[in-house]
């Protein structure tokens, strides 16, 4: 009886520790791992990845080999990237890392297994790769790194050929008529601003006589008055007075009051008395019909053209012409047939005469 209890007893712990440890024995037997490059030739100095992936159950901790700059003498580490981790099916995990890998001695290089480490349950297991093998190519047969570095080549002399101007002949023709519109724009515009930097002859200024008779005339044959607009001629004409008296005088009678012209004209040299009172009229009267609207008579109305034209004739300075000018006017007199009856020419008037007075 004692033997069949200790068997039975034997039996339950033989499958107890076996029910134990197969969740470690199956999750150790599921891990695997796998090394591969992007391909197994390269050139001297070229670049590649080396990809390390694990594949594993989530409670499984992996430690990856430590690799510093090199995995051998011949192939170094350029850089490396962290672990990325992928989350599979039926509870598991992929991690994958890369090493960007380079060689520069050429041949057949190799790479030893890389080793992964698996702590579980404070036993530690390893895991390996495959060994690879990477051919390395030198393209240059006249390279031999083991010399160290040589100098740098000089550049060839090739002969020009004009075949190789020809496709782009119509870019160069494009680019010559931009630069010539564009040095003959500058050049226009520096000569205009140099024509525009000389002084200009200035047309000789009329005199102000002339201007106030000239314009009166024009208030006269528009009959304002007459045709019942008394407040624009009487505004017309002491504009025409006062702008007169401004360029005359050097008085500024435009932006004075009527008091104020009469007293500034009172300190100009008159040839009488009658001419201020003549202005005096002309001004007043004005201010009436503007600012009292009062309406003068017919005569008032004519009065004031009356006394303005007076003012302007017996104010007005006279010009002298010049000795070219007489000279001028001699000569067109000669030109003209029947000048001088005997053929005789006339000499030129000193040049200190004054023209003759304009008629009303």
């Amino acid at each position: 009886m004692q033997n069949i209890r200790k068997k039975y007893k034997l039996l339950f712990l033989t499958v107890f520790t076996a029910i134990t440890l197969l969740p470690t024995a199956v999750n150790a037997q599921t891990v695997s791992v796998n090394a591969k490059l992007d391909s197994t030739l390269m050139f001297i100095g070229g670049q590649m990845d080396l990809t390390l992936q694990v594949s594993q159950p989530k409670d499984v901790f992996i430690k990856f080999p430590a690799y510093t700059d090199t995995i051998t003498k011949s192939v170094e580490i350029v850089s490396q990237t962290p672990v990325d981790t992928t989350v599979l099916d039926n509870n598991r995990l992929s991690l994958i890392k890369k090493y960007r890998i380079t060689s520069f001695d050429s041949g057949l290089q190799y790479i030893p297994p890389m080793v992964i480490e698996l702590a579980e349950d404070q036993v530690k297991k390893i895991y390996k790769t495959e060994p690879m093998a990477l051919q390395v190519i030198n393209p240059f047969k006249d390279v031999d790194p083991k010399k160290g570095i040589a100098d740098i080549k000089q550049p060839i002399d090739a002969p020009f050929v004009l075949a190789e101007v020809v496709p782009y002949l119509p870019w160069i023709l494009l680019a010559l008529a931009v630069i010539g519109i564009v040095t003959y724009l500058i050049y226009r515009y520096k000569k205009n601003k140099q024509l525009e930097g000389e002084p200009k002859k200035q047309k000789p200024k009329e005199p102000p006589h002339v201007v106030a008779l000239r314009n009166l005339n024009h208030i006269k044959e528009e009959k304002l008055w007459q045709k019942g607009h008394v407040k624009k001629y009487h505004s017309e004409l002491t504009d025409t007075i006062r702008q007169y008296i401004e360029d005359r005088f050097g008085v500024n009678a435009l932006e004075q009051t009527t008091e104020e012209t009469l007293e500034a004209m009172k300190k100009v040299e008159l040839p009488d008395k009658e001419v201020l009172a003549k202005l005096q009229e002309i001004l007043e009267l004005a201010d009436l019909v503007k600012f009292a609207k009062f309406k003068p008579l017919p005569d008032e109305n004519e009065l004031s053209m009356i006394n303005a034209l007076f003012f302007v004739n017996q104010t007005k300075k006279e010009m002298l012409k010049s000795l070219e000018e007489q000279q001028k006017e001699l000569e067109e007199k000669e030109a003209s047939p029947g000048t001088s009856p005997e053929g005789i020419k006339q000499k030129p008037s000193p040049a200190g005469s004054k023209d003759t007075k304009e008629e009303n």
